[in-house]
């Protein structure tokens, strides 16, 4: 350096991020933040890899280097042992084989801070460095934020809709969470045949007058519940009102399953009990089966399973009827 006098431990302290490298890539000072981000590095070659494409070709760094000096060209380099890491900045010749470069990590300012465990007091303070990873830190966390509130929201939506669909004293669907699976439903008749299940409660009002509303609840969240365990897993149960229920039974014979859960319904319907004298619950249900030929429209299968129902409650109560050709 017989041109040249640095006084270099003041331009550590001066200019943290600078490199002074002769010709052949020796490092011959560097800045105290670079000190911690080269480690024991003592030639370019260990510490960077050429960045083609964006300032370095791929001969020698060193020989690449000087070739960029003066013009303004802006040099780029990439860390050979952390690729999310590179450092660019420009650089002037302080003699024909000494250049000095000042050097700062650009967008990969918050992976190097994070990798070397860099904080304020490693850059001058005329350099936005932290400013700007603060900035940065406080966008990631305001997008984290309105990300948990767009989850909290998304799920509060989710939580509505299914409250809107459920009927509160029985958690089984309401008429509106019904007429959707129901009409889903009647437009697959044609390949997955189902039977609607229209289930009225005997003798209810008798209950709620002997024994007051809170015992009719009791009741029906207690047939609410035989329904709920009795429907298969691709069944479909439905308190629509007051104490009518309904269910979608789906299955290759929905006939001959709707009977038989009907059935089963019936007998453990009668082991809810009231009160000594009143006797045991009992049900009537009405059958309806659509399997793609003779219905053509939702409410056509309403009435036939109306109609059975009319036909179990006329029989004696407590009993499954499927709806026939008689009952027109």
């Amino acid at each position: 350096m017989k041109d040249t006098v640095v006084d270099l431990p003041r331009l550590a302290q001066l200019m943290p991020m600078h490199l002074l490298v002769d010709r052949a890539g020796t490092i011959l000072s560097r800045g105290r933040t670079l000190s911690k981000v080269l480690a024991g590095a003592s030639r370019l070659e260990e510490a960077f890899v050429p960045a083609n494409g964006i300032g370095l070709g791929s001969g020698p760094v060193a020989g690449d280097l000087f070739s960029l000096l003066g013009g303004g060209k802006r040099i780029f380099l990439q860390m050979r042992h952390h690729p999310d890491v590179a450092l660019r900045g420009h650089g002037i010749r302080l003699s024909q084989d000494i250049a000095l470069l000042d050097l700062g990590f650009g967008i990969g300012l918050s992976a190097a801070v994070q990798t070397f465990g860099l904080n304020d007091s490693d850059f001058p303070p005329s350099d936005l460095a932290m400013e700007f990873l603060f900035l940065h830190e406080a966008n990631r966390a305001a997008l984290q934020e309105l990300s948990r509130v767009n989850s909290r929201l998304e799920e509060a939506r989710e939580n509505a809709q299914i409250l809107s669909i459920t009927d509160p004293l029985t958690g089984l669907l309401n008429r509106r969470g019904f007429e959707i699976v129901f009409t889903r439903a009647f437009d697959q008749r044609h390949r997955k045949p189902f039977a609607l299940v229209h289930l009225d409660l005997d003798r209810f009002k008798d209950i709620n007058d002997t024994f007051g509303h809170a015992a009719g609840d009791r009741v029906l969240t207690e047939i609410a519940s035989i329904l709920a365990t009795e429907v298969r897993l691709d069944d479909r149960a439905c308190r629509v009102g007051g104490d009518e229920f309904l269910m979608l039974i789906f299955a290759a014979r929905p006939e001959a399953d709707a009977m038989a859960i009907g059935k089963r319904i019936l007998d453990r319907a009668g082991s809810v009990g009231i009160a000594a004298g009143f006797g045991a619950v009992s049900a009537s249900m009405g059958v309806a089966v659509c399997d793609g030929t003779g219905v053509s429209r939702p409410h056509q299968l309403f009435e036939m399973a109306d109609a059975a129902l009319y036909r179990a409650k006329l029989s004696g109560r407590g009993r499954v009827v499927q709806w026939s050709d008689t009952m027109r």
